[in-house]
């Protein structure tokens, strides 16, 4: 599924989590924030200035761009990220955006609260091991904390998935975790008739939100219980449901607090461990707090759709100046933008380009600058075959301007041509 929106319109400030973080807390954090060099001018007013009450709200919401810098800081030695897994979430191989985690992985803390696996579960976990992915690693130790066993698998080519869950089933496997492509894979694989009698339980999700509809899933698989974990590469894991929960509902964990504000969904990670400390963090979705059906207690957040110019891709976010960039980086390009098409019920992405003088439009140029931009962001896979027909290149006379000098990099299309809006 792709999906891009805009910026909602203005809420009340809500609260998600069970309790205000004290000014001792925040105190502590904003120690830790105040080591950070490019961090330090940010909140350094905030420690500095006229006195008053230390809450949440009085402190500076923390951007993307920011947390790039402070993580990059982090990496090159200049502040305390000792003892931290360091992987890749998103950006580009010229432009990495890398993210830092405590060793644990928060693994104990979900644990407390989201009893996806028990003792004599078997989880196969189908999640790709590459890339500087922290995912996989998550799942991995996250069964044997259960105390489940544990089949790590991996990521599979299409002519070998039927062979492995075979493989699963005769090794006793009754819980299996996969990422977007893989889930869909396993959905096709039901409804063309194959049973799988041995899978139980079904663990989704992860530093992305899958939005494989829950109502396909109950009609292919109406004995096999849902677990679903909900986060961003940056804030890693934010929040978890079980079975008995609303779509797209989610519980904090114990070491996230979330705001609304403005639509947007706020995070400040409470654990004094992670480096660097996320505080009223911009995770880039649109959430709104509700109550869930399930019978645990206290609200919860609803997750929306994500916040413009990004886009969700193969179940992560994607900036589209990224992949922008990434084609215009191939001698073929002079242009380009990137597309959400939406007409007849389907919806797809288009990198429209415009090519240099002499460059053929042929599929094997169109081919080279899609592997070129798949290959080329650290978020995504170009090996995916499910994603074939939902990621295209077009390559076009002009790009849509939307009235502005330049091109945006985004833009949604709906009813073919008619009509075309720019995401900011």
């Amino acid at each position: 599924m792709v999906e891009v929106s805009q910026m909602s319109s203005l809420q009340r400030p809500l609260r998600a989590g069970a309790r205000e973080l004290s000014p001792s807390h925040l105190q502590l954090l904003l120690s830790r924030v105040s080591q950070i060099p490019s961090l330090r001018d940010k909140y350094l007013s905030t420690r500095d200035g006229p006195r008053q009450p230390l809450t949440l709200a009085t402190l500076p919401v923390l951007t993307r761009n920011e947390l790039v810098a402070a993580t990059d800081e982090l990496l090159r030695g200049k502040g305390p990220g000792e003892g931290s897994v360091v992987y890749a979430g998103g950006g580009t191989l010229s432009r990495p955006s890398m993210s830092l985690l405590p060793g644990g992985l928060f693994v104990e803390e979900v644990h407390q609260v989201w009893r996806a696996l028990r003792p004599g579960d078997v989880l196969a976990n189908f999640f790709p091991a590459g890339r500087e992915w922290a995912t996989h690693s998550f799942y991995n130790r996250f069964a044997t904390h259960a105390g489940a066993s544990l089949l790590p698998v991996g990521d599979l080519p299409e002519d070998e998935f039927d062979r492995w869950l075979s493989f699963c089933a005769d090794y006793g496997a009754n819980a299996l975790a996969a990422p977007p492509h893989l889930l869909r894979r396993l959905l096709r694989h039901r409804a063309a008739g194959h049973q799988l009698p041995w899978l139980r339980k079904l663990l989704i999700g992860g530093a992305f939100h899958d939005r494989t509809p829950l109502d396909e899933i109950g009609e292919l698989l109406p004995d096999v219980a849902v677990w679903q974990l909900y986060g961003s590469a940056e804030a890693w894991l934010v929040g978890h449901r079980g079975p008995r929960c609303a779509e797209a509902v989610f519980h904090l964990l114990p070491h996230q607090y979330a705001e609304i504000d403005e639509g947007r969904l706020l995070i400040t990670t409470v654990g004094a461990d992670e480096a660097p400390p996320l505080i009223r963090y911009v995770i880039g979705d649109r959430g709104a707090v509700v109550d869930c059906p399930c019978d645990r207690p206290g609200t919860a957040v609803r997750v929306l759709d994500a916040i413009g110019p990004a886009l969700r891709f193969q179940g992560g976010r994607v900036w589209a100046r990224e992949l922008v960039e990434l084609a215009l980086e191939t001698a073929e390009v002079v242009g380009a933008q990137v597309a959400v098409v939406r007409g007849d019920g389907e919806t797809h992405l288009e990198l429209r380009v415009r090519l240099a003088d002499g460059v053929p439009d042929d599929q094997y140029t169109r081919e080279w600058i899609r592997h070129r931009a798949l290959n080329g962001h650290l978020a995504l896979d170009p090996t995916i075959a499910e994603d074939a027909d939902r990621f295209h290149v077009v390559a076009v006379d002009r790009l849509h301007d939307c009235g502005r000098a330049e091109p945006p990099p985004l833009v949604v299309t709906r009813d073919g041509e008619g009509h075309v809006a720019e995401v900011p």
